[in-house]
C-alpha cells in the first residue's frame, strides 16, 4: 500500500471514523507534551487534527500543516485555534520553530534523511522535535507473506534513530508500542487501511491481492476474526 495524495484528499470526510489506531497513537504521543508549549509550534502532516487538538490546548502559537486541502479544511473546523496551512512535509513555513511535531507521518517519507534535515534546518537552536510514526512490525504477518503489498521498505526503531542522528537531532527519549486492531477478516483489515488514504501498489494485481487475503485469513483468521499489529515509535529529540 502507498499513501497517495489524491486518495488522502478524498478521505477527509470519513477519515476519523476509520483512523482508530491513528487516534490511539496520537493520544499516546500526546502523553509527552509538556504542560505548556512555549514559543512557536509547528505540526506537520496534521490531517484532520487528531493530534492537533491535543497539542492546541498547550500551545501559545500553533501552526498546523497538511498536503491535502480537504484535510486542512476539516482540521480548521476541528481546531480553529490553530493556524492551518497547506504544505508538504518537506516544505516548512518560515521558522525558526521552537517545537516541531508530527504524528503518523514519517513512515510515508520517500527520503526521510532529507526531510528530517529540513526539519532541523527550520528549528531554533534549543528547539524540540516531538514525533511518532509507524515502523517495521506493522501488519507484519500480512506484509511478510505478501511483500508486494508493502508501501515501502519498513524501517525499525534503530534505523530511524540513526536517520535522526544523521539529520542533526539528538534523541532524548524514545519508546515503541504495539497497538492491536481486530478485524472480521483480511478484507476488512485492508479496507480500514484503505479508508485512511493508503492504497495497494499497482504492481500487485487484483487476483494476486485476493489470493493474499485468502491466505492471510487461512493462516491467521478464526471465529473471532484476526488481530493485526501496528507498531508505533514515539521520539523526543533536541536540535543538536
Amino acid at each position: 500500500m502507498i499513501c497517495a495524495a489524491p486518495e488522502f484528499e478524498r478521505r477527509a470526510a470519513d477519515y476519523e471514523r476509520h483512523a482508530r489506531v491513528q487516534a490511539d497513537a496520537a493520544a499516546w504521543l500526546a502523553e509527552w507534551l509538556p504542560a505548556r508549549l512555549d514559543g512557536p509550534a509547528l505540526e506537520l502532516g496534521a490531517g484532520t487534527g487528531l493530534f492537533t487538538r491535543l497539542a492546541a490546548t498547550r500551545a501559545h502559537s500553533l501552526t498546523a500543516t497538511d498536503i491535502a486541502p480537504s484535510m486542512v479544511a476539516a482540521g480548521r473546523l476541528a481546531v480553529p485555534g490553530a493556524d492551518w496551512r497547506e504544505a508538504a512535509a518537506d516544505t516548512l513555513p518560515a521558522g525558526p520553530w521552537q517545537w516541531i511535531m508530527s504524528c503518523s507521518l514519517a513512515q510515508w517519507l520517500a527520503e526521510p534523511h532529507t526531510v528530517l534535515g529540513r526539519w532541523r534546518a527550520a528549528a531554533a537552536p534549543d528547539s524540540t522535535l516531538l514525533a511518532g510514526w509507524f515502523i517495521k512490525g506493522t501488519m507484519a504477518e500480512f506484509f511478510d507473506a505478501c511483500p508486494e503489498a508493502a508501501p515501502f521498505a519498513w524501517r525499525d526503531a534503530e534505523e530511524w534513530l540513526g536517520l535522526l542522528h544523521a539529520a542533526g537531532w539528538s534523541v532524548t527519549r524514545h519508546e515503541t508500542r504495539t497497538f492491536f486492531r481486530r478485524h472480521a477478516d483480511a478484507r476488512a483489515m485492508l479496507r480500514e487501511v484503505h479508508n485512511v488514504g493508503a492504497v495497494v501498489p499497482r504492481r500487485l494485481g487484483p487476483g494476486a491481492l485476493r489470493r493474499a487475503l485468502r491466505a492471510h485469513n487461512s493462516r491467521h483468521g478464526g471465529d473471532r476474526g484476526l488481530v493485526t499489529p501496528f507498531v508505533f515509535l514515539r521520539v523526543e529529540a533536541r536540535a543538536a
